[in-house]
């Protein structure tokens, strides 16, 4: 059975964070479909992650709402 490269590893090679010690991980995502697959995978995540903006993130709720949730909830 093939070793295949450790999910750390993966992530690591994902986010860009390289060695001289990553040569026998890249090689092996060279080989394997399975692991190029998650590797393919996470650095779509990490991809999507370094585009959000502050456009992306959510807005604060509107001011008064939990007083008024509190209200509702306690009468």
């Amino acid at each position: 059975m093939a070793h295949h490269v450790h999910e750390d590893d993966l992530t690591e090679l994902a986010l860009g964070h390289r060695s001289a010690r990553d040569g026998p991980a890249v090689e092996h995502l060279r080989r394997c479909a399975e692991c190029r697959a998650e590797f393919e995978a996470l650095g779509a995540v990490v991809a999507a992650a370094r585009a959000v903006t502050a456009a992306d993130l959510p807005l604060p709720p509107p001011q008064g709402m939990w007083e008024a949730i509190t209200a509702e909830i306690c009468g």
